[in-house]
């Protein structure tokens, strides 16, 4: 049981922290980048959590959703252990990025810092499908219960997304900024 653990998250450590399968895997190599960079430190501890979860044993699952939750509270990072994650992810900037237990991501996922992929409800049929070589950027917002993004789909800076995208789309939320002069003197207090 135990080794089946490590082999599974061996894999994802060799593609995601040491950057793919035809490298050759080495223990130090991986622990030196740990050390180094942020967000690998963050997969590293995620994928073994993943790995856990992904076990029937009822005591693997269980320490998996604790080891989850204290990197969670860490890394400011709440990737759900129910959501189905593909290999290849890539996370720019490991801070305040949710994903829904309801999420299944393809291989070779990017997410840039502040994005949400999440559920409108409560409900135990929604399902957020996201294909292989999707890129979500900066302060994204995907909400919906049923949702489908293609393959190769790219979401924008603050978009929201609350409906499906087809496959090798661009996708942004056009937001027009407004400027006015104002009377400094009406302003009062805000303008010390």
């Amino acid at each position: 049981m135990l080794l089946d653990i490590f082999r599974s998250a061996k894999r994802y450590w060799h593609i995601e922290i040491l950057g793919g399968l035809d490298k050759p895997f080495r223990w130090r190599r991986l622990y030196q980048k740990c050390q180094r960079i942020n967000r690998y430190r963050y997969l590293f501890w995620f994928r073994l959590a993943y790995a856990m979860h992904q076990q029937d044993s009822k005591f693997w699952r269980r320490r998996g959703k604790l080891l989850n939750e204290r990197i969670s509270r860490q890394f400011n990072v709440e990737i759900m252990l129910g959501a189905t994650v593909g290999e290849g992810l890539w996370i720019a900037h490991p801070n305040g990025i949710v994903i829904t237990s309801h999420a299944i991501i393809g291989k070779n996922f990017k997410i840039w810092q502040n994005c949400t992929l999440g559920i409108k409800g409560q409900s135990d049929t929604a399902v957020l499908r996201i294909g292989d070589g999707v890129r979500i950027h900066a302060h994204a917002c995907i909400i919906a219960d049923h949702l489908e993004l293609g393959d190769n789909v790219i979401i924008g800076a603050g978009a929201f997304v609350n409906k499906s995208i087809p496959a090798n789309h661009l996708y942004i939320t056009r937001s027009v900024g407004e400027m006015k002069e104002y009377d400094p003197v009406s302003m009062g207090r805000l303008q010390d």
